[in-house]
């Protein structure tokens, strides 16, 4: 081999070398552990809790980590508030905010690094950071905490904001309204906002879907408080939200059409709560178009539950041939009755036909289930209104597996839904629900069958449960008038047990299993949880929630829980 041959060689067997480095280098070692951890704040400038900071207008945050930028801009929150456009700057991992104007004097600035700020794969962080200075000499030290929940679950990322009055009005408007103090709750539903001046305060939670920190009503999910906040020395509130939906400004009908039940089924444009109807069936109407008259009101709706939806089926005493149209008034929406006092479905046509299709049991509540033995309501409900003249004592008959039968009391809801209460009922039997069907018709003669037709549930055998004991307390901030209830719930969600605490102990029987406990105070005593409402305005119910599980085993008491409505 020539010496520039060999010479050429050796040069590029070093360059593959370099090259072979470098790349060992840069490459991420495989099979290596996935990053899961979010970032966290490990310095800020000003320091966190100093005092006497000097005029300036830039605020500094370094994390441990790089951070997707796109998350930060809409997850700071700095107050009290700034008038203008803030600048976000990076310098590697820290960020310098540039604010529009300098620090005021003798005032305590509060920096929340929201929880949906992420590193560049996405991870977020656990809670929100918060920090505090002062141009002053001292900070302030006031402090509201609590729990936000959606569906019964902890909701992450939600903004909790304060505003400087203590209820709003019916002119209060939202959207154009910035919260001098806001944050975020994190992963577990939990938010603080700290470093408060003493002071009376509206506080409320909301999603912010277009991050303008501005609660936009009616598009954005919400939640109400139970109480004014008072940040006072040595007071720290603590105030939980149930995340609610009032979207009323622009309710429409869709379509209204007659089922082959001869029902009127109303779809909407939104989904509406039952009881918003169903209280209201004297501002509902079925008009003839050729008529200026009211028209006639339904007397029942098959729909019941507590899930808002946008389909319902009204039944109206008569329906002659022509053609009609739903009325509503618009108030049941809460909407404007000076521009539009009435909202319309296009033209229905009625045929004259008779009804020749059976109903249907819809629903009964105690089928393929193991209950307490006083779970003694039974709820049945059919696909169309039932005539009442036909259905006797002998109608529903329910008999245990020792050849024992139950007493039954019937009380009809309305033409669609019976409510039957058994009467002793006991424990580890299996017991069958006999229904006959040919005592069943519907307004227009159909029966419901030619046969009895069995449903099964089982009652707890008693030794198989276990017991949990304890009582509640309150805070000194809490309205105490209303009716305390527990609720215990399977951490799926499931509830086994609700019940009214009286005198402020409880000992309940329970199956095994781990269970949430949560509670909500009955001001009204209407046996139901309420979330409040913002127009009208009315405070929500006082609620609380055991962040920790609770474990019940057989034949074994757990006691000493203490729960307590803050």
């Amino acid at each position: 081999m020539s010496g520039r041959r060999w010479i050429a060689v050796k040069f590029i067997s070093l360059i593959s070398l370099i090259f072979f480095v470098t790349c060992a280098k840069v490459a991420s070692p495989p099979g290596g552990p996935e990053d899961k951890t979010g970032p966290k704040v490990l310095e800020t400038i000003p320091a966190e809790n100093s005092v006497g900071v000097m005029s300036g207008n830039t605020i500094s945050i370094q994390f441990s980590e790089s951070i997707e930028k796109k998350s930060v801009e809409n997850a700071i929150f700095i107050s009290p508030r700034f008038a203008g456009e803030i600048k976000y700057k990076w310098q590697k991992h820290t960020l310098n905010i540039i604010l529009p104007d300098s620090f005021a004097d003798s005032t305590t600035y509060i920096v929340n690094v929201g929880s949906n700020i992420a590193d560049i794969r996405k991870n977020k962080m656990e809670n929100t950071f918060s920090f505090a200075f002062s141009t002053g000499t001292r900070i302030d030290r006031g402090k509201i905490s609590g729990l936000v929940v959606k569906d019964g679950k902890p909701s992450t990322g939600t903004m909790v904001a304060l505003y400087p009055f203590e209820a709003p009005g019916d002119t209060t408007s939202f959207d154009s309204l910035y919260p001098p103090y806001i944050t975020q709750s994190g992963k577990s539903g939990e938010y603080q906002l700290e470093f408060l001046p003493d002071g009376r305060y509206f506080i409320m939670a909301f999603t912010d879907k277009n991050k303008n920190h501005l609660f936009n009503f009616p598009r954005e999910v919400f939640g109400l408080p139970d109480r004014i906040a008072v940040v006072s020395p040595g007071s720290s509130p603590r105030i939980d939200f149930n995340m609610i939906e009032q979207d009323t400004g622009s309710i429409s009908i869709i379509s209204a059409t007659v089922t082959g039940d001869r029902l009127i089924k109303v779809r909407f444009s939104e989904k509406i709560e039952h009881t918003l109807l169903r209280d209201n069936f004297d501002k509902i109407f079925l008009q003839p178009v050729d008529s200026s008259g009211a028209g006639q009101n339904p007397t029942a709706m098959k729909e019941r539950g507590n899930e808002p939806q946008r389909s319902f089926n009204f039944f109206f005493r008569t329906l002659p041939a022509g053609k009609y149209r739903v009325k509503i008034d618009a108030g049941v929406f809460g909407q404007a009755a000076d521009s539009t006092p009435y909202i319309f479905s296009g033209e229905l046509n009625i045929n004259d036909e008779d009804d020749r299709t059976p109903p249907v049991i819809d629903n009964i509540s105690h089928t393929r289930t193991t209950l307490y033995p006083t779970d003694s309501l039974i709820e049945l409900r059919f696909s169309e209104p039932i005539n009442k003249k036909y259905v006797s004592d002998a109608a529903v008959r329910i008999i245990a597996n020792d050849s024992t039968y139950a007493d039954i009391n019937y009380r009809w809801l309305d033409n669609f839904s019976i409510d039957l209460l058994a009467r002793g009922l006991e424990w580890g039997k299996t017991y069958k629900i006999m229904i006959a069907e040919t005592l069943f018709y519907d307004l227009a003669g159909n029966r419901l069958g030619d046969s009895v037709v069995n449903y099964r549930f089982d009652t707890y055998n008693h030794d198989s449960l276990g017991s949990v004991a304890g009582k509640i307390s309150f805070g000194t901030a809490v309205d105490t008038s209303g009716t305390p209830y527990i609720t215990f719930a399977t951490v799926k969600g499931q509830e086994i047990i609700s019940e009214p605490v009286i005198d402020k102990t409880f000992n309940l029987e329970l199956p095994p299993g781990k269970y949430f406990l949560s509670g909500f105070l009955d001001r009204n005593n209407n046996g139901e949880q309420d979330y409040g409402t913002l127009f009208p305005f009315d405070y929500a119910e006082t609620s609380s929630r055991l962040p920790d599980t609770i474990r019940v085993r057989a034949r074994f008491e757990t006691s000493g829980i203490e729960f307590k409505f803050e």
